[in-house]
Parts: C-alpha cells; structure tokens; sequence
C-alpha cells in the first residue's frame, strides 16, 4: 500500500434533503469543511455513508463528487448487494478516479464458508485497477473474515471494525474502524485508523495523526483520552447524532437520515 494510506480515513456521511434526495450542496461543503482542518483521505459509500439506503445510482454519484470536489485520497466503497453488482461498483472506482476501493463480504447470507468468501473477494479483486481493500465488520455482515481468507486473497489492506487484532499480522496494512481506540493499535503496528466521529471534528483525529507521524507517544496518549471522552457522546446515537453534531456546526447541513434509521 501507497505510504500516503498511512494514517486518518475519515468516512463521510451523506447529507440527505428534507425531501430524501441527497443534498450535494452540504456534500461538497462538508468535503471542504474536512480539507480545510487538515483532512487527507476519505471513504465514500461507506457504513457512516448510509450505503445500504442508497440507490446504486446515487453511490456512482456520491463518488464522482467526491473526486470531483475532494483533492486527498478517496476509498470507494463498493456496498452493492450481491457480486454482480460490486463489480460494476468496483468499475466505478476504477473509471472514476478513486484511489482505491473497499469490500465487504457478502452480506445478506450470514456464516458463508470460507472458500465462498474467498472466490467471492477473488473476483472483485481480479476487477480492481487500483488497491483493494477488504472490510472487516462482522457484527452486520454477518461473516467475519479469518487469517485464512486474508491470506488466499490479494489485497492491500483491512479495515477492520470488529478490531480483531490478530488479523494485524496477515494483512499488508492494518486500519483500525474505531474513533476511540487509536493509539494502541497504531502502537502495536497498525497503518492507521478510520474514525466516523471525525465528521464533527477533524482537527482533533488530525491532531492526533500528526502526533502519531512524529512519534510523539506521550502527547499522541493524552489526546487519546480526550478523543475517548469526546467520542463517548456519540456511542449510542450512531449516524443521526452525528448529523445533528454537524449541522451545529456548518449553518444549512440538513441532519436527516433515512429510514429505517431515525432521528
């Protein structure tokens, strides 16, 4: 994996319009707000993203502003339903200048044997022009990727939500999925962390990276602690309190998500 993949992914959320389309304007002002406190590498179409609510139509769309309108790195994550369409997903991130693309495993029919996972990862991989990237978070795909899935398949990375630390050492580059427990990982090997809670406040989870670059172990423990306290409100609330917590902040960000999530 490229060094520039070392460190903060931030998982951008989709802004939904009171009528339920999605609001490109708070999009693309939300991108900027991210750049402007130091933001350098993003994941679209993500869990954070709402992409089980989301038309494929409006993923393809959801990726092409963002490379439009975000200069970092940008993940795609390819959150179809079935290979089929994945692997049209994983053309888009390939023709639409992502910089590398992610993948669950299947996540409808839950305790898959490994070997249908692996052929299933195989082919997606087998399509991507760029870095492909696996996406560990068995809590809702209902199958948890194992050393040996990571070892039969090629790829670049894991992100990893579950934070099943042993898979640290089958898999090139390691992302933690937490917006609290960072520092721990990264000091036993991780490339780095993807924190939804960044949403809010970049500067404090870019802080932080700066201070993990620079080895500053002491000061890199403190604010985690901080970010552990700021993240806790959150805990519970998910992407609604996220949104709510962003549109106090940027004046327009309209905080609706769609159903079945509430408010």
């Amino acid at each position: 994996m490229n060094r520039a993949f070392r460190g903060l992914v931030v998982p951008v959320l989709t802004p939904f319009a009171e009528s339920g389309e999605i609001d490109r304007r708070a999009f693309i002002e939300h991108l900027e707000y991210l750049s402007h406190h130091g933001i350098r590498r993003i994941m679209v179409n993500g869990t954070t993203a709402e992409f089980f609510s989301l038309l494929p139509e409006e993923r393809r769309t959801q990726l092409m502003l963002a490379r439009r309108h975000f200069s970092g790195l940008i993940v795609a994550h390819a959150g179809g339903l079935g290979l089929k369409q994945n692997l049209e997903e994983v053309r888009w991130a390939n023709e639409l200048g992502a910089d590398a693309v992610a993948a669950l495993p299947p996540i409808y029919p839950a305790g898959l044997s490994e070997a249908g996972i692996i052929e299933y990862f195989k082919a997606l991989g087998a399509a991507a022009e760029v870095p492909f990237i696996l996406y560990n978070f068995p809590k809702h795909a209902g199958n948890a990727l194992t050393p040996r899935i990571l070892a039969a398949v090629p790829h670049a990375a894991l992100k990893d939500s579950a934070q099943n630390f042993e898979l640290m050492e089958h898999t090139p580059s390691y992302f933690v999925g937490s917006s609290t427990n960072i520092f721990e990982p990264i000091q036993q090997g991780a490339a780095g962390f993807v924190a939804a809670t960044a949403n809010v406040r970049p500067e404090l989870y870019a802080a932080m990276e700066m201070l993990l670059v620079d080895a500053k172990v002491g000061e890199a423990a403190v604010m985690q602690q901080e970010i552990r306290a700021y993240s806790a409100q959150f805990s519970t609330g998910g992407v609604p309190a996220l949104k709510q917590a962003i549109a106090r902040k940027l004046p327009g960000y309209p905080a609706h998500v769609r159903c079945p999530l509430r408010p």
